[in-house]
């Protein structure tokens, strides 16, 4: 596919042009968070283009859990080839309607009950999924040494949390690291630094033995992909909402800009948009 300057995109990717529609649409004048609930729709599987990493090398990542893909519809999920030191992504074909939801590739789930897991914080502190009931959990997925889509979604974590303001205090943002080679993390950990959320107080960075992670990416359809050399990891992108009830209420598709050296980015308007999506479905979301 040809973007509007020239350029060639993947296959399933917005275009320039189309980016800037939704984003004209999305930043129109601005009504109240939590508007997405009451409008929001369910995007065909067709309009879902799902990065799916191809064969889990060391034994590392799991299957998607059948029984939360059930309700995501019939069709067979569109594939990318891996790319190693970086993370494959893509973003929804753009329906007739143009939307928040859309750009983002938000689907609904259901009622399904999310996996509960316990992990440690950048703090060495344990975290148990459980034990937040009560909070709506945006739960994200990337390395702890920063090296995939980590600065694009870091950056919207970080911009979404601002966005929600007074409300911010019942969303919880937490982030998995995804990196079997990188399972030591601390404050000062590039997945927090570098996008800049080592001092958001709603945000949480966990991790623990490959073994217990491995369950944890299991449990959520991450699959994880170790190329030949130590620093070559790739994994499918895929961002949960989590209700105040504990339970899967939809996921959304993070996309980025892969360069030639593996650096990953996002145009301003773009970034912005999806920040302003994450913070509305998530606010959507608190009693």
């Amino acid at each position: 596919m040809t973007t509007g300057n020239g350029e060639t995109s993947r296959e399933g990717e917005l275009n320039e042009d189309e980016r800037a529609s939704i984003f004209a649409a999305a930043n129109a004048p601005k009504k109240r968070l939590g508007a997405v609930r009451s409008g929001r729709v369910t995007v065909p599987t067709k309009f879902i283009a799902w990065s799916i990493v191809a064969v889990l090398v060391l034994g590392l990542g799991g299957e998607v859990a059948q029984h939360f893909f059930e309700t995501y519809g019939k069709t067979s999920p569109t594939t990318t080839a891996p790319v190693l030191k970086g993370t494959p992504t893509t973003n929804p074909n753009l329906p007739t309607l143009i939307s928040l939801q859309v750009f983002i590739g938000l689907k609904d789930i259901g009622n399904e009950a999310a996996p509960t897991f316990t992990l440690h914080t950048q703090g060495g502190r344990r975290w148990r999924l459980a034990s937040h009931k009560g909070q709506v959990v945006v739960l994200a997925f990337y390395n702890s040494i920063c090296n995939d889509i980590c600065p694009v979604l870091g950056a919207e974590i970080r911009l979404a949390s601002r966005e929600l303001g007074a409300e911010g205090n019942k969303v919880d943002f937490v982030i998995v690291n995804t990196d079997p080679n990188a399972t030591k993390i601390s404050a000062r950990s590039n997945a927090l630094t570098v996008p800049g959320l080592s001092d958001a107080p709603s945000v949480t960075l966990l991790s623990g033995s490959v073994d217990t992670l491995n369950r944890v990416w299991s449990a959520y359809g991450v699959r994880i992909k170790v190329g030949a050399k130590a620093n070559e990891v790739s994994h499918n992108n895929v961002l949960y909402f989590i209700g105040p009830n504990g339970n899967l209420d939809s996921y959304a598709a993070p996309f980025g800009t892969e360069s030639k050296t593996g650096l990953y980015s996002l145009d301003r308007p773009s970034l912005l948009t999806y920040a302003r999506a994450i913070a509305e479905t998530a606010d959507s979301l608190v009693p």
